[in-house]
């Protein structure tokens, strides 16, 4: 059964989401190769938003990358903002709220299974603890990538997204900081210009008009981009736009004027030659 954007569990409580839910996780969760992911996704929350539960049946990783709030685990307060991890379980009742000032926005992403539970013993990321990411931008790119593939679905679909977040949970333990870490204000602008291609690379056709809605100038946007990443805006901005067209262009009617439109290219010829250029092949499969 494919990925579905409604479960019992999902808050109502946001402003925009971007999440998923699989159905037949109970069927997966006895293979021992791979994290038995359940659901997950993006939330931004509205300024009201909480969560107060007293248990949970899977284990939670939560990740915020934008905004502040507040979290409540096994009755010890944190208070979080960007770059800011926190983990719980079935053991740990919570209170997640977000800032009414600075709402949230948040990932994250449910999981179950002997290999999930192994996996976090050995990262040590325990069920209560909060950290702060040292590494956060990558983080978020495998968010993204673990939310792209769980919609996609099928069989290499929602492996590559499990892989994608064994990943993630990884860097966080790598990279991890103390949680009352102070974060560089530089880059918490970056990590805001970074969300913002992340969210919107779909319909932005430059840097410039990025830089613009995130309210710095276009070299700015460009140096934090050199101080804190491997990759220029650029680059970010193009790769998001040509993955993103790899999977619309695997669907049988697909067509590349219509792929290339959807994601603001001013020509089929033109996008051709930056996928071509990116992908080393034909958008026709040449």
């Amino acid at each position: 059964m494919p990925a579905t954007d409604q479960a019992d569990y999902f808050s109502t409580q946001v402003m925009r989401t971007r999440r998923f839910f699989l159905p037949e996780w109970q069927q997966r969760q006895r293979d021992e190769s791979t994290l038995c992911l359940v659901g997950g996704g993006c939330e931004w929350c509205a300024p009201d938003f909480v969560v107060d539960r007293q248990d949970f049946p899977f284990l939670a990783f939560e990740f915020v990358s934008r905004g502040k709030g507040s979290v409540m685990l096994a009755n010890r307060k944190h208070e979080v903002e960007a770059g800011h991890a926190f983990f719980y379980d079935s053991s740990v009742p919570h209170v997640i709220s977000s800032s009414a000032e600075e709402p949230m926005v948040k990932y994250f992403f449910n999981f179950t299974g002997s290999r999930a539970a192994a996996l976090m013993s050995h990262l040590d990321l325990g069920a209560g603890s909060v950290l702060r990411v040292a590494d956060a931008s990558r983080v978020v790119s495998l968010l993204e990538e673990v939310i792209d593939h769980a919609l996609r679905g099928g069989r290499f679909g929602l492996r590559t997204a499990c892989a994608a977040l064994e990943h993630a949970l990884v860097l966080c333990a790598d990279s991890r900081q103390p949680a009352t870490t102070k974060m560089d204000p530089a880059y918490a602008t970056y990590l805001r210009c970074r969300g913002h291609l992340l969210r919107n690379y779909p319909v932005l056709n430059s840097i410039e008009q990025a830089a613009r809605a995130c309210h710095v100038s276009a070299a700015y946007f460009t140096r934090l981009f050199q101080r804190y990443d491997t990759e220029t805006p650029l680059a970010c901005l193009t790769r998001l736009k040509l993955s993103q067209a790899a999977i619309k262009l695997r669907q049988p009617d697909a067509l590349v004027k219509n792929v290339a439109a959807e994601l603001g290219y001013k020509s089929a010829a033109h996008f051709s030659r930056a996928f071509k250029a990116w992908s080393g092949r034909s958008p026709r499969g040449g």
